[in-house]
């Protein structure tokens, strides 16, 4: 009696190397991934706050501190705070999107393609609007 190998005839699911991404999977990934980077954000923020303090209770002693550290934090916040800008606006639209999904609108494969799209523009649009603004109230 010989014995057959028992996964062997099963069906394998879909590996990524052959998987076909699509507008719906990468909303969803991009919709876990930035509610999870804003959770965390909020850890980062209030760690950034007394940081700042500190820094403002030692600035009396040293004014025109050139320390590369201050710098380099500095850059990192602004880059952190780019990306929780971006997570934000993302997670907003898209629960727009969601609410309309909700009420059982927009189901359609072509609506979905399209709102998936419109979500990731709009987010980039006002990320890039923000810190244009941003950018324009603290140099101009």
């Amino acid at each position: 009696m010989t014995e057959k190998k028992s996964g062997s005839q099963r069906p394998t699911s879909p590996h990524l190397q052959i998987y076909k991404w699509n507008i719906s999977s990468l909303g969803s990934i991009m919709h876990r991934l930035t509610g999870v980077m804003l959770y965390f954000s909020i850890i980062a923020i209030s760690w950034y706050i007394v940081y700042y303090t500190y820094q403002i209770n030692i600035a009396e002693s040293s004014e025109n501190c050139d320390c590369p550290m201050n710098e380099i934090i500095n850059n990192l916040f602004a880059l952190a705070a780019i990306g929780v800008t971006f997570a934000l606006y993302y997670h907003f639209c898209n629960g727009i999107r969601h609410l309309f999904w909700d009420m059982g609108k927009g189901f359609e494969k072509s609506t979905v393609k399209k709102t998936g799209l419109l979500t990731i523009a709009l987010s980039l649009i006002f990320t890039v609007l923000t810190v244009g603004v941003t950018l324009y109230l603290k140099y101009f």
